[in-house]
């Protein structure tokens, strides 16, 4: 991980990241409890942050897929962009997420996402209260009931000016990081960019705007999760995991290709995998070997293990104990 704080000050930052675990405990301030790296290969991503106060922005982007969950603070409100290469997706609580939604809004629902390769997210996370109270003084009414859609999908020209907003303040992260350490500019932004975004937000929340559908085996996928959860350290086949669920396997089957865009045991295969490399990332005083660790996640062949964790994440288990036992 390389760092840069700008002009020694923490309120802005540009932080880059190898490894997917650690760019997950970086964003926790976002309220992610749990990063996975969906997709095999190395892990690159970047995170940029600024803090103006009642108004922070943060701008990530990693080279693979990955999903994030997590409880939401109670003190901010984020407002996330996504913006995506062809052939990309991102979801939230299994609802496909276009380039001219802007989401994750509700303060009560938690984290629930799914990104895939080289994707931009930029998040605006306003202080709850100064929301509510400029958003009233705006003459909009009923705020906390609009934000419980958790996403809203707008027309593009609504949206525009916002989205031009988010992309400007990604280009200054990107060539220009020093400016935004000026109180001017902060100021400047703070002025713009809330009632910008509480115009484009209560205007079109009074529209009755059109609510994103999750998938319709979204539902079935999160009980899939669970249960595959209980079988940590045991032998779980397709069969009996759709027993349980009381479903056919095409069914299941469908349901993790739209949600996550792999089968269902290839995403216990990986969620397994994610859960040996954070434990051997903090190993304690009573360290166990890499097969210990292994077999606590339901890997019993070392040579298969060994495979299949350099495959998904660029070294080998040993070079992961390794590097963080020093």
């Amino acid at each position: 991980m390389s760092e840069q704080n700008l002009h020694g000050n923490s309120l802005v930052f540009t932080r880059q990241f190898d490894d997917g675990y650690k760019f997950a405990q970086a964003i926790k301030p976002l309220s992610i409890k749990e990063g996975s790296q969906l997709s095999p290969g190395g892990f690159l991503g970047t995170i940029n942050f600024a803090d103006f106060g009642d108004l922070k922005f943060t701008h990530l982007h990693q080279n693979q897929s990955t999903q994030a969950t997590g409880t939401k603070s109670v003190d901010d409100i984020g407002f996330s962009l996504a913006f995506q290469p062809k052939l990309t997706q991102v979801s939230a609580h299994g609802c496909v997420i276009q380039n001219h939604d802007i989401f994750g809004f509700d303060p009560t629902r938690e984290v629930d996402v799914v990104v895939s390769k080289d994707v931009h997210l930029v998040i605006a996370s306003v202080n709850a209260r100064a929301f509510h109270t400029l958003y009233e003084q705006m003459g909009y009414q009923q705020g906390e009931k609009a934000l419980k859609q958790n996403a809203m999908r707008l027309h593009p020209a609504s949206l525009r000016p916002l989205k031009a907003f988010y992309q400007e303040i990604t280009h200054v992260f990107n060539n220009q990081p020093a400016l935004l350490m000026q109180s001017q500019m902060q100021s400047l932004i703070r002025e713009d960019f809330l009632p910008l975004l509480i115009n484009t937000f209560g205007r079109n929340a009074q529209k009755k705007p059109r609510i994103l559908k999750p998938f319709r085996r979204y539902s079935l996928v999160k009980k899939a999760e669970e249960i595959s959860k209980s079988y940590k350290d045991k032998p779980l086949t397709l069969q009996k995991l759709c027993n349980e669920l009381e479903t056919s396997s095409t069914a299941l089957s469908c349901g993790f290709q739209e949600v996550f865009g792999i089968s269902p045991m290839a995403y216990i295969k990986i969620q397994r995998l994610n859960g040996v490399r954070h434990a051997l990332m903090n190993p304690n005083t009573n360290t166990k070997t890499v097969m210990e660790v292994a077999q606590e996640w339901g890997f019993g062949n070392a040579a298969y293990f060994a495979k299949d964790y350099k495959e998904m994440f660029g070294e080998s288990p040993l070079n992961t104990l390794q590097r963080f036992c020093r």
